[in-house]
């Protein structure tokens, strides 16, 4: 158990819930111990296991069971039932400041928050200095901690809970508050902690912080581990699950919890793992299935079609409403394809048929990389005016210019309706509908995802 960070085993965590105060005083003196409690379970049955160096996302509908799943591993409170084993020091970022004392100054307070932690005073000393000047409150860290702002108590509690460097770090949808230079610093230092072989449990509603932050995930649903994996896995199914009908969740659950069983669906997503660590280590693409291999020409190369280059991650979200069809990728002329030259232009068309009248629809396009993250979006609106009626077949064509650089994307195709409260409402969406290779380059200038068109001078001044 060596690589192992965090293991559990059949873990559960229960709470007694009484009809009344009375029936709870009833059960305290009956003789014969009469359960008058329902239970309800946070979490159930939760078999898992976090290698060192994992960082582990955390996914869920509000009340599934994340935050509970995190005051155990952070030792908040204990599991009803099962095993949970955690090997090293935690440091936990579940409420920033939270346990912290009103009465005291904030200098006062990081030595206390020190003693809490397990640190000797003599060992917070070394640290009050980086504390301070990361929490950058001023003069404020003199005084009562209670004449402080919310921001300002985060500010300083994050301080406090990063400084221990520790072997687990557990996030928990904290960051939200404070400017933007004060979240970017935080995640500069969380980013730093990656990078050390710390293991990270980071809870988030943020699905894009998730596919680009995490190396798995997992997703939680009325306190059960309903599916593990891939970033992209997981959170395409929380979305899923997150705007499916309330007529069809149940089938959407079930839908999910046999897909976690099937490890060969699972695996199609390690097709994205490969490609994003060869292009980080600069290494070419791997060859998967017959994929053709593209050969540098000294001319300039001109964009084709690969016949068995097709995703093998697809998931439709249908809602009944609408259905998309005939997606793909054109050039200028009408020629279909789906491996791509740098800076020339395209399309992605498909066609939407209505099953419903309907009104004020959104037609939606984005290109993500193999992690999942969302590189570029674009929506368009119908006009207000434009009614919509059954058995309508719209055609909708996306015109881009490819500006990314080498590597493999995929396009998600949403059509939505915007109702009258102005909320955004999916008719039909599709997760991964098409993939498109962007060809190399002769001379390699550029790396990372975009070419923004940057270009140089050197120039010799003294």
């Amino acid at each position: 158990m060596s690589d192992i960070a965090i293991k559990f085993e059949q873990v559960s965590k229960y709470y007694k819930l009484y009809d009344s105060p009375k029936d709870r005083f009833k059960e305290a003196l009956d003789p014969f111990r009469r359960r008058r409690y329902r239970e309800f379970f946070a979490l159930k049955n939760i078999d898992l296991e976090i290698k060192k160096g994992e960082i582990l996302g955390v996914v869920g509908r509000n009340g599934s069971g994340k935050s509970t799943l995190l005051k155990l591993i952070a030792g908040v409170i204990p599991p009803s039932s099962g095993g949970l084993t955690v090997n090293g020091n935690i440091s936990a970022m579940l409420e920033l400041g939270s346990g912290l004392n009103p009465e005291l100054g904030g200098i006062q307070n990081i030595y206390f928050g020190g003693i809490m932690m397990g640190i000797s005073p003599e060992e917070m000393e070394a640290k009050v200095d980086e504390i301070v000047a990361f929490a950058d409150i001023g003069d404020f860290i003199n005084q009562p901690l209670k004449t402080y702002s919310s921001g300002m108590k985060a500010r300083l509690g994050f301080a406090l809970a990063i400084s221990m460097k520790p072997d687990i770090l557990v996030v928990d949808e904290v960051l939200s508050v404070g400017d933007d230079l004060f979240q970017r610093k935080c995640y500069a230092k969380i980013e730093e902690l990656f990078k050390s072989g710390c293991t990270v449990f980071f809870v988030s509603h943020s699905i894009p912080s998730v596919v680009d932050i995490c190396t798995r995930a997992i997703l939680l649903d009325k306190g059960e581990l309903i599916l593990e994996g891939h970033p992209a896995l997981v959170t395409t199914y929380y979305r899923k699950l997150l705007y499916a009908l309330p007529a069809r969740q149940d089938e959407t659950r079930d839908e999910i919890i046999r897909l976690n069983h099937d490890q060969e669906e699972k695996k199609k997503y390690l097709i994205r793992d490969t490609e994003e660590k060869n292009k980080q280590e600069n290494k070419p693409a791997e060859v998967i299935s017959t994929f053709t291999e593209i050969k540098e020409d000294s001319s300039r190369p001109s964009a084709f079609f690969i016949p068995d280059f097709t995703p093998k991650t697809t998931v439709k979200n249908e809602f009944f409403e609408a259905k998309i069809f005939d997606y793909q990728i054109q050039t200028l002329s009408g020629q279909i394809v789906n491996a791509l030259v740098m800076n020339e232009e395209y399309t992605i068309s498909y066609k939407v048929n209505f099953n419903r009248d309907a009104e004020n629809i959104r037609f939606a396009t984005s290109v993500q990389s193999v992690k999942g993250l969302t590189i570029s979006a674009f929506w368009i609106d119908t006009e207000p005016s434009r009614k919509i009626k059954k058995t309508d077949t719209y055609f909708m064509q996306n015109r881009f210019k490819c500006t990314l650089l080498p590597g493999n994307y995929y396009v998600t195709i949403t059509v939505s309706k915007i109702d009258e409260n102005n909320k955004k409402v999916r008719l039909y969406e599709v997760n991964d509908a098409l993939v498109f290779k962007v060809l190399p380059e002769k001379k390699k200038s550029h790396w990372g995802l975009v070419n923004l068109g940057q270009t140089g001078q050197i120039q010799k001044i003294n």
